[in-house]
C-alpha cells in the first residue's frame, strides 16, 4: 500500500509542470437522452488537455447509461474546440468532434459499438479554475437491437475543474 502511494505522489509531481503549459482539465455531468437513447439515465466523467496557445484540445471521457435490467456503457474521445464569446465575460463557446464506443450487457437494446459523435454547447467561468458545463451531443446512429434506425440525443450539465487556473 505504501507503494502505491509512493507512486502515485511521483506521478503527480510528474505531471505538475505539464499543468503550467497546458489547460487540463477534468469534470461530471449528468443529463437526459432522447433518440435511440431515449430512457437512460447518463453520469458521465471526463478529462481533457490542450495547450495554452491552441484552441483545440483531447478530451477522454466515460459514461454509464442505467436502464433497467440491462447496463450501458460508452467511452468518448473527442476534439474539443473552446472559445470566449467575447460579449459575455467567463463564457465559452464548445464544439467538439470524434467517436464513441457503447457497450451494453447481454439484455440490453443497443449493440457493442463505434460511432461519430458531434456535440456543442457553453461552459461558464465562476472562479478562475471552476466551469459550470451544458452541451448537447449527438451521437449517429448507435445501433439498436429493436426498433429503426436513428440518432442518440443527449443534453449535459455538469462542472468541469481546470488545473492551474486561466491566463486569460
Amino acid at each position: 500500500m505504501r507503494n502505491r502511494l509512493v507512486m502515485a505522489g511521483l506521478v503527480a509531481l510528474s505531471v505538475y509542470p505539464v499543468t503550467s503549459l497546458a489547460r487540463v482539465w477534468i469534470g461530471g455531468d449528468v443529463g437526459v437522452t432522447g433518440g435511440a437513447l431515449a430512457g437512460t439515465s447518463p453520469l458521465g466523467v471526463y478529462g481533457g488537455l490542450s495547450t495554452r496557445s491552441f484552441p483545440v484540445g483531447v478530451e477522454l471521457g466515460y459514461q454509464t447509461l442505467t436502464v433497467n435490467p440491462a447496463r450501458i456503457g460508452m467511452f468518448t474521445v473527442t476534439a474539443l474546440y473552446r472559445t470566449p464569446i467575447t460579449q459575455f465575460r467567463g463564457l465559452y463557446f464548445l464544439a467538439r468532434g470524434g467517436v464513441a464506443t457503447i457497450y451494453s450487457t447481454h439484455n440490453a437494446f443497443i449493440r457493442n459499438t463505434t460511432r461519430p459523435l458531434l456535440g456543442a454547447g457553453v461552459s461558464y467561468r465562476i472562479t478562475p479554475n471552476v466551469n459550470l458545463r451544458a452541451e448537447y451531443d449527438l451521437i449517429v446512429d448507435p445501433r439498436t437491437a429493436y426498433g429503426p434506425s436513428q440518432n442518440a440525443d443527449e443534453l449535459l450539465a455538469g462542472v468541469t475543474y481546470q488545473f492551474g487556473g486561466t491566463r486569460r
